[in-house]
């Protein structure tokens, strides 16, 4: 095999594992988590919206992740109230958020 064709090939894998990669970072948090017990959903898109819903009732906000695993919700744009802070935690399909020790669970929706 000569030089051209072997750098060629070798390129070509290297953008094909590039794309790999890329597509396995997708952020676990993005998608819709239901509280069971309340009814409470949290859907987080890709674009740091995070819509809280309950019955008919839902409010988008802005989030951001901080390390280590830190979630920080930026409740009004004008700061009348202070953003909430929580640490998070995704285990397959649970999302467990930690206000103050205290945890709460919620199940992936699909």
């Amino acid at each position: 095999m000569n030089a051209k064709k072997y750098f060629s090939i070798l390129a070509i894998s290297f953008v094909f594992m590039f794309f790999l990669a890329a597509c396995g970072n997708k952020d676990p948090l993005v998608g819709s988590w239901q509280e069971p017990v309340s009814g409470i959903t949290l859907a987080f898109d890709k674009n740091n919206n995070v819509v809280i819903s309950l019955n008919e009732t839902s409010y988008t906000m802005q989030y951001s992740e901080q390390d280590p695993n830190i979630l920080d919700i930026k409740v009004t744009s004008d700061g009348t109230i202070p953003d909430m802070t929580m640490k998070y935690t995704i285990n397959q399909d649970e999302l467990i958020l930690t206000v103050n020790g205290v945890d709460t669970v919620f199940q992936r929706l699909r």
